[in-house]
């Protein structure tokens, strides 16, 4: 990638931003290939993904001049990232400190690391519990996370529905709070044969989930801000989202 970067002049163009349209692209042909369940298909697509992550590693190798200070980095530290962060999130997968360091070998003899000792007996709902709970004390030391803070708002719109949702259904924020709008997707087919933007199901149910999530930032500020005037039990809460909203 490095070699290609240097002499191939679309290629050294580009820039993390200019390979988004080409990664979302390839996403979504990587979603085909799972829905037709085409293992061939699915072999080339996840390859096309892999090397947009390996692109993203090259420019990022490089000095960004839009970022004088920022650290360069490579394909290492994007693994590493990636161990350190499931180190974190999920340390019942990984063998102790001592299995760990003397590089024990799986019984098959294969070289394979042993699996931590937590690990066996866990059900799904404890493995994502404890998922949770990490990443709690990953924000621990930060400021107060809004409910709908940290949210990609460039992704396709039922899928930022459906997180704006969960977000809210984990905060407290009662279902009859929910609007229609947000439950049912329109679509004209007059509009959308026009291709207007009013016609457009996707743009029509974006805006929905802004106008909700703006109802939810602003119920929130009303109780005093991320977190507060929260954690009275489910029934207390609910009433304090009906009281501050609007």
């Amino acid at each position: 990638m490095a070699r290609i970067r240097r002499h191939g002049d679309w290629e050294s163009a580009q820039t993390h931003s200019s390979l988004l349209p080409y990664l979302v692209e390839e996403t979504w042909e990587l979603i085909d290939a799972v829905a037709d369940a085409d293992r061939d298909e699915l072999v080339s697509e996840l390859g096309d993904l892999l090397l947009q992550v390996l692109f993203h590693a090259a420019i990022g190798a490089e000095r960004d001049p839009d970022d004088p200070a920022g650290a360069p980095f490579d394909i290492d530290d994007i693994a590493q990232a990636m161990l350190d962060k499931l180190r974190r999130r999920a340390p019942y997968w990984f063998a102790d400190d001592a299995a760990s360091s003397d590089g024990a070998a799986s019984s098959e003899g294969t070289g394979a690391r042993a699996v931590g000792p937590r690990a066996a007996g866990l059900s799904a709902a404890e493995q994502d519990r404890l998922w949770q709970e990490a990443k709690a004390a990953e924000r621990a030391g930060r400021p107060p996370r809004g409910v709908v803070d940290g949210i990609s708002w460039d992704m396709p719109a039922l899928a930022l529905g459906q997180k704006v949702l969960a977000r809210a259904a984990s905060a407290g924020v009662p279902d009859d709070l929910v609007p229609a709008e947000m439950r049912t997707v329109h679509v004209d087919p007059i509009g959308a044969y026009h291709e207007s933007e009013t016609g457009s199901a996707e743009v029509a149910y974006r805006q929905a989930v802004r106008r909700f999530a703006d109802r939810v930032r602003a119920a929130e500020a009303r109780l005093g801000g991320p977190g507060a005037g929260l954690g009275s039990g489910p029934d207390a809460d609910a009433a304090a989202w009906r009281a501050a909203w609007d």
